[in-house]
């Protein structure tokens, strides 16, 4: 494997873990938990905020470190805490421990998806490879898509709820380690590898910069609603009960080539 493929594969992988396994996860377990736990439908939307208010905080804080070192180490601090809060949710059935799970998964989340791709962006542009990015989201839609594959298989197996969080927290184990060993720690010097070329900020204008607020803050509106409860949404409607995760799977499938095609 390639220098480039192995810093893809470890970007790729970070995103399984926070978002597919810290994340995603919840989706097709929601109906499961809901069925043999406590849980109640308003408190499932109560950890659901709890999540996304987690991955705001997670992104406000990785748009203002400007360090590299500092990126990387919390990279690799939210790989860990993925791991940690979906072991959170198979422990207990106290709801404040799972809002409390929910929301530090949130924050995890934007170790994978921001400042993975933060670090992966400059390890391309020093090496002088494209700053292309496309692979390393193709991430997210692999993360609802193997969340929604093994709660299928799980569920074909008849484990309990608690199991499946379980065997998922083992899977974000195993995924916390490519993401980790084949993230190659940051260069900080402001020389590129060409002895020629040196980097340059090129930071877009005002107004692009409200336009994608504008969009990405009505976009995120549509992407908690259909992301969060798709599941329990199919799962309602008579003629498709038991397709939920089903569903779920079709969505990570249809995410996967869009980042590429977009």
């Amino acid at each position: 494997m390639s220098d480039r493929s192995r810093v893809f594969a470890a970007g790729i992988c970070s995103v399984l873990l926070t978002l597919g396994v810290a994340r995603f996860a919840y989706t097709p377990l929601l109906p499961v938990m809901l069925e043999q736990t406590s849980l109640t439908l308003s408190w499932g939307g109560w950890l659901a905020a709890f999540n996304y208010s987690g991955y705001l905080i997670g992104a406000l804080v990785a748009s203002r470190v400007r360090s590299l070192t500092t990126k990387d180490r919390l990279y690799r601090g939210y790989l860990i805490l993925g791991v940690v809060t979906t072991w959170m949710m198979a422990v207990t059935e106290n709801p404040y421990v799972w809002v409390l799970s929910r929301f530090i998964a949130g924050v995890s989340a934007s170790g994978g998806m921001l400042l993975a791709s933060a670090l992966i962006l400059n390890w391309l542009m020093r090496q002088g490879y494209r700053s292309e990015l496309g692979v390393h989201f193709m991430g997210i839609g692999g993360g609802i898509g193997m969340a929604a594959l093994a709660v299928i298989i799980m569920q074909n197996l008849g484990l309990n709820w608690d199991l499946q969080w379980y065997l998922f927290t083992l899977l974000g184990a195993l995924l916390m380690i490519p993401a980790w060993f084949w993230m190659p720690r940051p260069e900080i010097s402001n020389q590129a590898v060409s002895p020629k070329t040196v980097l340059q900020d090129h930071p877009p204008s005002d107004r692009l910069e409200r336009l994608l607020l504008i969009s990405y803050f009505f976009a995120g509106v549509g992407y908690v609603v259909s992301a969060t409860f798709i599941v329990d949404l199919v799962e309602r409607q008579p003629v498709l009960a038991g397709q939920g995760a089903l569903a779920f799977l079709l969505v990570g499938l249809g995410a996967l080539p869009a980042v590429l095609v977009w």
